[in-house]
C-alpha cells in the first residue's frame, strides 16, 4: 500500500469531516453515543469515579466541563478524564472488534468535554464521532492484533488517536492541525491489560479521553510535535506494533462503523464474559435451573478468551467482571447478568462462591475467537447426574446478532434512571432518538445531570 500513515490520516479527517452521517453510519454513531452515556451516568456513583471525581475537585477546577450524573463541572480535560472513568468502570459499555477495545467510551467524553462549551449540535458531533471511530480503526488495523497481544490495552492506547481527531474536529482545526494533535497523542499512548480486573483499567479510558481534550487543545495554541512520528523509523508503529505500513480498507470502501459495526454489551463484564453468560442463560431457560442444585460446570473457550479474563475466584466487583467461572456461576444462579451481579455484595455471597468452586474453564484453540466472537462450550452436571450442554459463537449484542431495540432502552433505563431519575431519563432517550437535529449539545448533558436542588 503506497501511503503514509500521516497522508492517510489528513485525508481522513478532511473527507470525514464534511460528509454527513446517513443510514447505517448514523445509526450505529447514534447507537454508540446513546451506550455510553448510559453507563457514564450508570458508573458516576461507584467508588472508583467517586475517587476520580475527588482528585479533580482537588485540582481546582471547578468550571467549564459537566461532570454527567452530577452537578459539578470541571476545566474539559479533567471533565473528560471524569466521565471517561465511570463510563468503563462498570464494563458495560460498547465494542469494537477492529479495535479489540471499547471505542465509544474514549470518544465520547472527550467530545463532551469541548463540544459543549464550543456550541456543538448533535449532527456536528456525530460527524466528530464517526471520523474518530474510523480514525481508531486506520490505526488498528496496522496495530491489531499484535499490539493487543503484546499487553497493550487498545481501547486506551489505540482510543486516544480517535478521541484526538473528533476533539480537533470539534475545534475547528485544519487537517495538518489536526494531524499534529495526532502526533502530540502519540507520546500519550498508555494502557496495559495488567491492570484489568482493577480501578485502573477504567482509568486507561478516562486517561486517553483526558489526553485526547490536551492535545488537540495544545495543537490549537500552536504547540507543536513531529507530524513524521506515525512513519518514521523509531516512530509510534516501530515502537508499539509488529509492522509500519498502513493496512487495506474494508472491502468495497465501506467505512469500518458499517463494515464491522459496534457490540452493544447486554451484560456488565468484559467481552468474553458476555459469551459466557449468554451460554449460562440459554441452560438456565430452556432447562429450568432456577433453583436447580448444580453439582459442576465446564466451561470450553478459545486461549484468547482465558488470557483476557485471568481470576477464577473474584474478591470484588471488578475482579468478577474479569472471572469466566464467575461470570456462569452467577448467570446459572440469578437468570441475568445486569449490574446487580457484579457489586461487590453479590460477589461475596456463599452461594455464587461456592458454585465458582465447582466451576473448570478449560482453553481449547479450536473454539471461534476474532471478529468479535467468543466460542463457548458449556457444559452443567445437575444432582443426581442429568448434564445439560448449549454452544454458541455469536454472543448477544454483536453487530451479527443486535440487541433489540427494546432491549437497549431499558439498560439505558437501568443505568440512568436510579441516577437522574426515570422522567429526565426518559426524555434523554427521546432527545438522543433526534440527536442528529438536537441544536445544542448543552440540552443532553442538562437532561443526564440530576434536578437542581
Amino acid at each position: 500500500m503506497n501511503d503514509t500513515h500521516a497522508a492517510a490520516l489528513m485525508r481522513l479527517y478532511t473527507d470525514l469531516g464534511a460528509r454527513p452521517a446517513a443510514g447505517e453510519v448514523l445509526a450505529t454513531a447514534k447507537l454508540g453515543i446513546f451506550d455510553v452515556l448510559g453507563c457514564i451516568v450508570a458508573g458516576v456513583r461507584t467508588p472508583t469515579a467517586t475517587k476520580v471525581r475527588d482528585l479533580v475537585r482537588e485540582q481546582g477546577a471547578g468550571s467549564g466541563a459537566a461532570i454527567l450524573g452530577t452537578r459539578e463541572v470541571a476545566a474539559p480535560a479533567l471533565a473528560a478524564l471524569a466521565n471517561g472513568v465511570a463510563g468503563h468502570v462498570l464494563d458495560y459499555d460498547d465494542m469494537s472488534s477492529t479495535m479489540l477495545g471499547h471505542p465509544s467510551v474514549v470518544l465520547v467524553p472527550a467530545m463532551l468535554a469541548l463540544g459543549a462549551g464550543r456550541g456543538a449540535s448533535g449532527a456536528e458531533v456525530i460527524r466528530a464521532y464517526v471520523l474518530g471511530f474510523e480514525v481508531n480503526s486506520h490505526m488498528s488495523r496496522t496495530l491489531v492484533p499484535h499490539h493487543y497481544n503484546q499487553g497493550w490495552h487498545s481501547t486506551s492506547s489505540v482510543g486516544i488517536f480517535g478521541a484526538t481527531a473528533a476533539c480537533a474536529r470539534l475545534l475547528g482545526l485544519d487537517a495538518a492541525g489536526a494531524l499534529n494533535a495526532l502526533a502530540i497523542a502519540a507520546s500519550n499512548s498508555a494502557g496495559v491489560r495488567g491492570n484489568f480486573g482493577s480501578m485502573t483499567k477504567s482509568l486507561h479510558a478516562g486517561q486517553a479521553a483526558e489526553g485526547a481534550v490536551r492535545a488537540a487543545q495544545l495543537s490549537e495554541r500552536g504547540f507543536s510535535a513531529n507530524a513524521q512520528v506515525f512513519d518514521a523509523p523509531g516512530g509510534y508503529f516501530d515502537t508499539y506494533g509488529k509492522n509500519r505500513d498502513p493496512q487495506a480498507l474494508p472491502e468495497g470502501g465501506a467505512l469500518e462503523i458499517e463494515y464491522s459495526g459496534i457490540g452493544i454489551k447486554p451484560y456488565a463484564c468484559c467481552g468474553a464474559g458476555v459469551a459466557v453468560i449468554d451460554a449460562a442463560l440459554d441452560l438456565h431457560g430452556l432447562h429450568g435451573l432456577a433453583g436447580a442444585s448444580i453439582d459442576a460446570v465446564s466451561v470450553v473457550l478459545s486461549p484468547m478468551a482465558a488470557s483476557i479474563m485471568p481470576f477464577h475466584e473474584a474478591n470484588d466487583g471488578p475482579q468478577a467482571k474479569y472471572s469466566l467461572a464467575y461470570c456462569a456461576a452467577v448467570a446459572l444462579l440469578d437468570g441475568r447478568g445486569g449490574l446487580a451481579q457484579f457489586e461487590d455484595v453479590r460477589v461475596m455471597q456463599a452461594d455464587v462462591r461456592a458454585l465458582v468452586k465447582k466451576t473448570t474453564v478449560r482453553a481449547d484453540a479450536r473454539m471461534a475467537s476474532g471478529a468479535g466472537r467468543f466460542g463457548v462450550e458449556m457444559t452443567v452436571r445437575l444432582a443426581g447426574g442429568r448434564e445439560v450442554f448449549t454452544s454458541l459463537e455469536v454472543p448477544r449484542g454483536h453487530p451479527r446478532r443486535k440487541l433489540e431495540e427494546e432491549k437497549q432502552r431499558a439498560k439505558f433505563m437501568e443505568c440512568a434512571g436510579p441516577v437522574v431519575g426515570e422522567r429526565r431519563a426518559a426524555k434523554a432517550v427521546e432527545v438522543i432518538d433526534g440527536f442528529e437535529n438536537l441544536a445544542r449539545l448543552g440540552e443532553l448533558i442538562e437532561l443526564l445531570c440530576p434536578e437542581r436542588a
